[in-house]
């Protein structure tokens, strides 16, 4: 017999049901946390951010994030199936198939937290993954007991793997669709932005303005479509008014790095981030160097696969410098087409594709890993990393990270701003609305 409502038979109102739902729920959870060896706290000072501290961010993004970036490309998958095929050839039905398979079997790896399982195609970094993994301790190469960077870079990469290995579908992008919208949803703020910067001064208040809106433009990737085109105009309208949420700000070291003549480095090299409208201010901050004499050239570094969403890859580089060159606004397509003319004379540069922005070791290592990569940075003259991610590391040369803070890695804070920051929001290390500007002199850190 159907019970009324869906109640149990033995309660008079939903309260008793509601409870013993609840203590069921509390009962699994506690019993998924001890299989997975998950604490009930925040990550420890010093400790590498992982999935096991069940009051960090890495144990929010693990256990609900990443499970939705996977189910929401199977469902794209399913949904675009036949614009896919249209596109790839009717061969590559089955291996859509296949790829949805697979991508089916690392989403229930992720939540069951498995062991990280070696490359075996033919991916051109595959010699480097399968040693790192091997080389991780036995109780450190799962999602959730690895560090937090390892297991989202693992996810990444494997994820890319599927389609590289495919025979038909080696060039399709999961992310293209939404990384192309990143741009198209921001065209206001492109125009305004573009019409700003027509006539710059060449002084540091200008290049303060331009560097603050090249960082706020990091938090678009947290943002909806309304919310992201509000909180740009707000910024493009008085950029001033987010002064109080930059924690760090080191705007004057890097004006006074980049005006100095007597280094003969005078390149800059750009560790790209995202793609859309924050690479849109990327290239308007190159402009300025370019154009006020404060770099002869700006090489910019992508990944060299799909990567994290919304991160850029060549692709995606000279598919924005088209939409630009192309777009029917005469302002936009004419900045467009200057920057398309900076690439051909060699004032923008595509550099190199390594393999290194997109392997899961810290910068420290690229010395070992990716010798000419290395070299290459020590010839600039400044070198500019945007996002959370490459906020991992340092390498000997000059350099600035323009950051929106997303996680729990941050270094060079004042004394007490950190304590401060907590008591108004507990969770400021997530949120993305604190931004820094932090400038390294290599030359000091590292003597030479």
């Amino acid at each position: 017999m159907e019970h009324e409502g869906g109640r149990d038979c033995n309660a008079t109102d939903g309260t008793s049901g509601n409870k013993h739902v609840q203590s069921l729920a509390q009962a699994f959870k506690a019993e998924s946390d001890a299989k997975y060896h998950i604490v009930d706290i925040q990550t420890p000072l010093n400790a590498f951010m992982s999935g096991q501290y069940k009051r960090s961010n890495a144990y929010y993004t693990i256990r609900n994030h990443l499970p939705v970036i996977l189910t929401r490309v199977l469902d794209s998958l399913t949904r675009d199936k036949n614009e896919i095929i249209a596109q790839f050839g009717e061969n590559a039905r089955e291996e859509l198939k296949i790829v949805i398979g697979l991508i089916s079997r690392l989403k229930y790896e992720l939540q069951t937290d498995k062991p990280f399982q070696h490359f075996t195609g033919d991916e051109a970094d595959r010699e480097m993954w399968n040693n790192f993994i091997d080389h991780l301790p036995d109780d450190a190469r799962t999602f959730y007991r690895s560090c937090w960077m390892h297991s989202e870079c693992y996810l990444y990469r494997k994820l890319y793997s599927f389609v590289e290995n495919s025979i038909f579908l080696k060039e399709f992008d999961y992310f293209r669709k939404a990384k192309e919208h990143a741009l198209t949803r921001c065209q206001d703020a492109i125009l305004a932005l573009s019409k700003y910067t027509r006539r710059t001064e060449n002084s540091m208040e200008m290049f303060s303005e331009l560097l603050k809106l090249d960082l706020w433009s990091n938090r678009n990737d947290l943002s909806d479509d309304e919310e992201a085109r509000l909180f740009n105009m707000k910024v493009l309208e008085d950029v001033m008014v987010t002064n109080e949420y930059i924690i760090v700000n080191n705007v004057a070291d890097v004006w006074n790095c980049l005006s100095n003549k007597k280094t003969d480095r005078q390149y800059v090299d750009f560790v790209l981030d995202n793609a859309g409208y924050e690479l849109f201010t990327d290239f308007i901050l190159a402009e300025y160097m370019i154009e006020n004499g404060l770099a002869d050239k700006v090489r910019f570094h992508v990944k060299a696969h799909p990567w994290f969403v919304n991160d850029i890859t060549a692709r995606d580089f000279h598919w924005t410098l088209k939409f630009l060159s192309d777009h029917p606004d005469y302002i936009i397509s004419l900045i467009g087409q200057k920057f398309v003319q900076f690439l051909k004379e060699g004032k923008f540069e595509l550099a190199t594709t390594s393999h290194f922005w997109t392997a899961p070791q810290a910068f420290h290592s690229m010395r070992n890993m990716e010798l000419e990569l290395y070299k290459t940075l020590q010839e600039s003259k400044l070198i500019i990393f945007k996002g959370d991610l490459n906020y991992r590391g340092f390498i000997p040369s000059n350099l600035c990270a323009l950051r929106t803070v997303k996680s729990e890695v941050i270094c060079g804070l004042p004394g007490g701003v950190s304590e401060d920051l907590f008591k108004k929001d507990p969770q400021w290390m997530f949120t993305g609305n604190y931004g820094i500007i932090q400038f390294v002199d290599g030359s000091r850190e590292f003597g030479y």
